[in-house]
Formats: structure tokens, C-alpha cells, sequence
């Protein structure tokens, strides 16, 4: 009777460690799901504009200065922040190729990731052409017209006067753009931040 009894209450733990393990794997399980699904989570906000859907830079007619089709090497596989502009560069252009160089700088250790380029939508007069020789000789320069650009050109308030740095990730889609008026430490924060977490080149 007392083996039997011994035999029991063994039993019972054994049952008992079972339960305690099987507990172990499924309660942080459960306690995850329902912090998913209801706990507090801090929102994931940008700086910039997102653009969706995203506009497939294959898309606007684009060719280097020899007015040959771009390559998908010349097109990707890098981050791109594009200015897009007409024949000349006011004040307001200028500014902002000089924030799209001083950002490509900022960003420090992934410096090498991204690239910065100006977009022509028309043959840069001589003033224009001075301008980026003795500033931006590290911009890329592309080339398209404004009639190819309409998914671009509507995601500005004056579509006749482009003015946002539209960043382009890796695959060649351009998912984001940022406004004229803000401030280069926030695009810096944005890069900073989706180059952190991406893993595409």
C-alpha cells in the first residue's frame, strides 16, 4: 500500500514538472501576443513624406549626359536622394543641394551607402553648369523631362516648381520625399534611421 501510495504522489509530480514546463514555453508566448496586439508601442513616425504606392524609378524616361538609357547598375543597387530641377538653380535650389550634399556627409558611417544626384529636367544653362562644377562634382547627373516625371509631379504642392529631395532605396523604388522647408537634421535623422534598420544595401 505504501509503494502504491509513493508510486502516486510520483506520479503527481512527475504530471506536475509537465504542466510547469509546458508553462514555461507557452505563457511568454501568450504574454507576447497580447503586448503585440494591445500593449503600448512607441509610433514609428518619419520626418519625410512616405510615397505609396512607391513610383519604380525605371519608370521616368531617365539617361545619363551622353543621352544614353541608364544602366540598372548606374540606377541601383545604392540609397539616392534626387533633387529634380529645370534649366536653372535659384536661391531655394541651391540651398537644397547644398542640405542633400551636407546630409550625404552627415550620415557618417554609412556614407558609403547612399548617393546624391540632381536630376536635369532641361539643359543646365552656364550659370548652372559653373555652379556644379565648383560645388558638386560628387552629385550625379541624370537626365529625363518633365512630361515623364507625372507621378513625380503630383506629389508636389506647385507641381511646376519641384522642389523636395526624394530619397530612392536600393531596388529603385522611391518611397519617400522630403519637403523644401525641412530642416536638414530631420532628413539626417530619417537617413540615419532607415539605414540602421534596412538591410538592403
Amino acid at each position: 500500500m505504501t509503494n502504491e501510495v509513493a508510486d502516486q504522489a510520483h506520479e503527481k509530480r512527475s504530471n506536475l514538472a509537465l504542466w510547469v514546463l509546458t508553462a514555461s514555453f507557452f505563457i511568454p508566448a501568450f504574454l507576447a501576443y497580447i503586448y503585440f496586439y494591445y500593449g503600448d508601442r512607441p509610433a514609428i513616425k518619419s520626418n519625410g513624406e512616405l510615397i505609396i504606392p512607391v513610383v519604380d524609378i525605371h519608370t521616368l524616361g531617365m539617361t545619363g549626359t551622353a543621352g544614353a538609357e541608364l544602366s540598372e547598375e548606374e540606377l541601383t543597387p545604392h540609397w539616392r536622394m534626387l533633387y529634380f530641377v529645370g534649366s536653372s538653380c535659384d536661391s531655394s535650389c541651391q540651398t537644397s543641394l547644398y542640405n542633400m550634399r551636407q546630409i550625404n556627409i552627415g550620415i557618417g558611417k554609412y556614407q558609403d551607402r547612399v548617393n546624391h544626384g540632381i536630376v536635369h529636367l532641361a539643359e543646365p544653362d552656364e550659370a548652372f553648369v559653373e555652379l556644379i562644377e565648383k560645388e558638386h562634382k560628387a552629385a550625379g547627373r541624370i537626365y529625363t523631362t518633365i512630361d515623364k516625371i507625372s507621378s513625380i509631379t503630383e506629389l508636389e504642392a506647385n507641381p511646376s516648381q519641384l522642389q523636395s529631395i526624394y530619397l530612392v532605396d536600393p531596388l529603385g523604388n522611391i518611397m519617400m520625399h522630403f519637403p523644401k522647408d525641412l530642416e536638414p537634421k530631420l532628413i539626417n535623422k530619417d537617413m540615419n534611421k532607415l539605414l540602421k534598420v534596412s538591410r538592403l544595401r
